[in-house]
Parts: structure tokens; C-alpha cells; sequence
């Protein structure tokens, strides 16, 4: 089903600007309905703001206030001007002191949601980054885009993890309307002992059969290598693939955050967009 609503989150002192761009030509090309959140940084997050005292911590608070009104004013003024000739409708809302709960309803409320990188390619911590897994979890497809993404560079080339998980085929349903629409698709299945006796003597086959059958340009890779991630980062670099699919946290989370994993290698390398499935 191709998505009737989009949400782009944006970000104070983050460079949005392709991000919104890509988030306008998707909505464009879905003729669907653009929804970009501006998330306002929280003073918090300033690594200065628990220094101030007396009359310096007025003026720090006019200050912060001051500048985030005028980040947002110069950001509802990009969004209009990029949509005002537009073939899709489009609204520009503002959190304010938001939780990852709230942010990641604004998710909810619509069928595709757009990021900006995982927070461990960032330099900084930001209000989104802190709230990435929770928005990873809300039941929506999250595509987390590179900031130097060109922002009409639309995924063409997609390469799809496929292990025979949960995750793994919920990202494959989430992307779907991206899938039917690429000029290749490329299945990667590293078979190891597990997926094989999981998915049978060809690994991937029947998954392959399944999205050829959605009219999908499908062609299975079986590869080797002992960490999926790397695997399938390599398989992008090679094939210069605009977008990579796959299920996040495939393993238990503890043994995520301590051995690492697929998910883990991709979020902390991937050069390219993802679309990431929990």
C-alpha cells in the first residue's frame, strides 16, 4: 500500500536541510500528505546551561529562548517555501520539550516516518538521538537518512537483509511500496547453521519467490562472512545501493549492546540511507 502520510523530523543546530528535502520529493512522488516536525533543542542538552547563576542564567534563558524562536521561524520559512508549489498537502508542527513517547506518536499518526542519521554518527546528542530506539520502535517504517544524503537522490538500488526473522520480514513489508517501485532489488542471505536449517538447502529462495511475485526486481545473493552487517555494508558499497533494508535487533537486546550484531555494525557505519524494522 503506498503511504498517504510522511512525517520528516527536524532538528535545531542539525543540517536538515537534504532531509527535507528527500522527506518533499517522497511525498511528491506518493502524492502523499508531508508532515515536518521541528524538534526545538531542550536547554538541558546545552553543555553550558548548569553553570549559570544570578543574572547570567537570565540572560542564558533569553538567549537559548531567543534563539531557538528564530531557528524555528527560519525553518517554518524553508518548509514553505519548498512546499508552497506543491501537488501534495503539507503542514509544519513544533515540539516543544517532547519525551520520546510523544515524539514517537507523531510517527504513529502516519504511514512513513524520515530521520536524520543514527545517533552513533553523530557528533553531538540531540533530542531525537536520545529518543532513536523508542522512535525504532513505534510500529512504523523509519527511514534514517545521512546528512550529506542528496535530498533527490530517491532509493533505486536497495539491498535487503533477509535472515528469516521477525524483524527481517517486518522491514521487507514496511518497505514494500519502495521495493515495487526500485530498479533492483538484491536479497542478501548469509546462511549461517541457524538460517539454514531455518530457511531450508537455498536460503532466501521463497522470500525472493514472494516479493517477485509483488513485482519487485528481485535477485538473491547467498554470502558468506561471520558478521551480517559487514556483509551486507560491502554488498551496498558494491552494488552502490541508495538504501538498505533490514531487521533491527535481530538477536535479544542485551546481547546487542554487548556483542554487537548486525544492527550495531550497520548503525554505527552504514554510509547510506536505512530502513530499519523492529
Amino acid at each position: 500500500m503506498v503511504p498517504k502520510d510522511l512525517v520528516v523530523f527536524l532538528e535545531e543546530r542539525q543540517a536538515w536541510a537534504g532531509r527535507l528535502a528527500f522527506a518533499a520529493a517522497l511525498a511528491r512522488h506518493w502524492q502523499a500528505h508531508l508532515i515536518a516536525t521541528y524538534v526545538v533543542r531542550p536547554l538541558a542538552l546545552d553543555p553550558h546551561a548548569g553553570f549559570a547563576a544570578g543574572p547570567a542564567l537570565t540572560q542564558m534563558l533569553a538567549e537559548h529562548e531567543a534563539t531557538a524562536a528564530a531557528a524555528l521561524d527560519s525553518a517554518r520559512a524553508e518548509f514553505a517555501a519548498l512546499t508552497q508549489r506543491r501537488s501534495f498537502s503539507a503542514e509544519f508542527r513544533s515540539s516543544r520539550d517532547e519525551s520520546g513517547e510523544a515524539l514517537m506518536l507523531h510517527a504513529r499518526h502516519a504511514d512513513f516516518a524520515v530521520l536524520g542519521p543514527p545517533q552513533r554518527q553523530r557528533n553531538d546528542v540531540s533530542a531525537l538521538g536520545l529518543s532513536e530506539q523508542m522512535l525504532l520502535a513505534c510500529g512504523r517504517p523509519c527511514l534514517l537518512l545521512p546528512d550529506s544524503w542528496p535530498g533527490e537522490r530517491l532509493p533505486q538500488r536497495i539491498v535487503v537483509g533477509w535472515n528469516g526473522g521477525r524483524e527481517a520480514t517486518r522491514a521487507i513489508a514496511d518497505a514494500m511500496p519502495l521495493l515495487a517501485a526500485a530498479a533492483s532489488v538484491q536479497l542478501v542471505v548469509v546462511p549461517e547453521a541457524k538460517t539454514r536449517t531455518l530457511l531450508g538447502a537455498d536460503p532466501g529462495a521463497d522470500m525472493a519467490t514472494h516479493l517477485a511475485r509483488h513485482g519487485v526486481p528481485v535477485a538473491l545473493e547467498q554470502c558468506k562472512g561471520d558478521d551480517a552487517g559487514a556483509v551486507l555494508l560491502a554488498r551496498c558499497a558494491a552494488l552502490d545501493a541508495d538504501l538498505l533494508v533490514m531487521g533491527a535487533m535481530g538477536r535479544a537486546r542485551i546481547s546487542e549492546i554487548v556483542f554487537g550484531g548486525a544492527t550495531r555494525t550497520v548503525l554505527e557505519q552504514a554510509p547510506l540511507p536505512l530502513l530499519l524494522s523492529s
